[in-house]
């Protein structure tokens, strides 16, 4: 419900009147949300070598499709 809410107000305000308003709670609550899924993904690689093994491989795949893309 929120994120519709401040959808709106940045579609109706300018980005000064949008900052008075739910955007930077909202960005808060982006932020800390994140660090716990960052978390519990670290936990879960930290754990499980055969999942930090797995996890290590798409990386690599990732950068190297990434780099041959420039």
């Amino acid at each position: 419900m929120i994120q519709l809410l401040v959808v709106t107000q940045i579609a109706n305000n300018t980005r000064e009147q949008a900052m008075l308003g739910d955007f930077p709670k909202a960005m808060d609550d982006a932020i800390l949300s994140s660090s716990e899924a960052h978390q519990e993904q670290m936990m879960q690689l930290l754990s499980d070598p055969a999942r930090a093994h797995d996890f290590a491989r798409v990386m690599f795949d990732m950068l190297t499709h990434m780099s041959r893309s420039e």
